[in-house]
């Protein structure tokens, strides 16, 4: 039986969740409600939980490392919740390997499946441990814990694409005719087969058990193989093999990978530069499916090993997807949701990078195709931004222009904009070419009157005063700060 914490800064919300819970029959003998931040710590430190629902909005900017480094150290399963599915939660939720992100408001079904995944992981971990001890003598430790005594023999680790066919994929194994039977260690998403003595051929016989099971089975699997003779501890082996599994997310499953092959994660800055956002916003906004293809195709499918961390993929494919939203927004789309969480869902929880990129540029198809077919109310006031935001390197970038393009009189968009942002156009202006410019001051060594120019200054003397009026420091104060 199990222990659940629920933090949620809304009563409501963690009594109706707690309703919930009740009405399904899951091994949870205790449920403990946080209000508060200061409740969540205290909570975890003391109770413990198996199973942490929070809330990731109550948690404030400059507290979230710390609370983050209690979730790693007490809680066992985590569920983040939030009121919006954006870029910055869903990076937070991966951060501490979330089973899922509910996004309010909460869909039951999507609560009961990911509390039955929480229970599953923990169950499954709980009961192996135990058969693993019984049946092989060996514990399950020898995986997790360093003892430094040379392994000399093959191991293998296998893993299906889909986890819900690792059942099936055990039973495969009781059934199979190895050379030699092995030692079968079972975790929530992987299976490891450790071999006491040599084998004829370690690579033939993955090779085989990978093609008898894409006879009885379509679910992708992938195996990884550990030869003999490298002295290497079995949990070395075991966390080379982890890091070699983790490239199937660049190259897909249905494959035998050789654990020689093993290479380090290579460093990559994950977020969109400025002119990748400019160039987003245009290809959305002119629904040039073909141009984010061919940009997606070469950003995501020409990787090489050393790949980057899939983590940072992950962000990478979030910021996308930010861009996305925006573009939603200026659109006045409003029906799409469903299929956009579903997008989302999958750059979270996809395994393999192929499909999440294929999963996007069907969601924008389906989305142009929806704007062509209908005509749908475009947000003025964001088409405006955008189009300035894309265009201010031009000094002579004017309101009659921005009007023209939204297809609106000057003075019109002159009193939309005083009356939601209580400015001028040209103070607008102002602000995003000086954002900009502190953006290049802070990330590049240009000269300050080359970047005066990039952001729409004919003058860098006059650059230097409208920045010195913005910041109260000048451009150069600003970059030696």
């Amino acid at each position: 039986m199990y222990k659940l914490l629920i933090a949620d800064r809304d009563k409501q919300e963690l009594l109706g969740i707690q309703w919930l819970i009740s009405k399904y029959s899951f091994p949870i003998t205790t449920i403990k409600l946080a209000e508060q931040v200061a409740e969540v710590i205290n909570e975890l430190e003391n109770e413990i939980p198996d199973i942490l629902c929070i809330e990731l909005d109550m948690i404030p900017e400059d507290r979230w490392e710390m609370v983050k480094s209690y979730i790693h150290q007490y809680a066992g399963q985590v569920i983040a919740i939030t009121a919006e599915s954006t870029f910055e939660r869903a990076i937070q939720a991966l951060s501490v390997k979330a089973v899922d992100l509910w996004v309010k408001p909460l869909s039951p079904q999507a609560v009961k499946n990911a509390l039955q995944q929480a229970v599953r992981n923990l169950a499954t971990i709980t009961k192996q441990v135990s058969d693993t001890e019984i049946k092989h003598g060996s514990g399950y430790e020898v995986l997790f814990i360093d003892d430094q005594i040379p392994f000399p023999y093959p191991v293998y680790l296998l893993e299906t694409e889909y986890k819900d066919d690792l059942v099936h994929l055990r039973e495969f194994i009781k059934q199979f005719d190895f050379y030699y039977e092995p030692v079968v260690f079972s975790t929530s998403d992987q299976i490891v087969l450790v071999f006491n003595q040599s084998l004829p051929s370690p690579m033939k016989q993955a090779r085989r058990l990978l093609r008898e099971w894409e006879n009885v089975s379509v679910s992708p699997l992938a195996i990884v193989v550990h030869e003999e003779n490298e002295m290497e501890s079995l949990n070395q082996i075991y966390q080379k093999l982890r890091r070699v599994m983790e490239t199937t997310f660049f190259t897909g499953y249905k494959q035998v990978l050789n654990a020689r092959n093993s290479h380090g994660w290579r460093d990559m800055d994950p977020f969109l530069t400025m002119e990748e956002q400019r160039n987003w916003v245009y290809m959305l906004d002119e629904g040039k499916v073909e141009a984010i293809k061919k940009w997606m195709y070469a950003d995501f499918f020409d990787l090489e090993a050393p790949y980057p961390e899939p983590g940072l993929l992950s962000t990478r494919l979030t910021s996308i997807l930010a861009q996305v939203r925006r573009f939603m927004i200026r659109k006045g789309i409003r029906n799409s949701e469903d299929a956009y969480k579903k997008v989302f869902h999958s750059i979270l929880h996809g395994p393999v990078l192929y499909r999440i990129v294929q999963d996007i540029i069907l969601f924008l198809s389906d989305l142009f195709q929806m704007i062509d077919n209908q005509h749908i109310k475009v947000d003025i006031i964001e088409a405006t931004i955008a189009y300035v935001e894309t265009h201010y390197v031009d000094s002579n970038l004017t309101l009659s222009e921005v009007a023209e393009h939204v297809d609106r009189s000057p003075s019109y968009l002159s009193h939309l904009l005083t009356k939601r942002y209580k400015q001028s156009f040209s103070d607008i202006l102002l602000y995003i070419r000086i954002e900009k410019a502190k953006e290049l001051l802070e990330s590049t060594d240009n000269a300050i009157q080359n970047i005066a120019v990039s952001v729409g200054f004919k003058n860098p003397n006059y650059f230097s005063r409208v920045f010195k009026n913005y910041t109260k420091q000048t451009p150069r104060e600003w970059r030696m700060r």
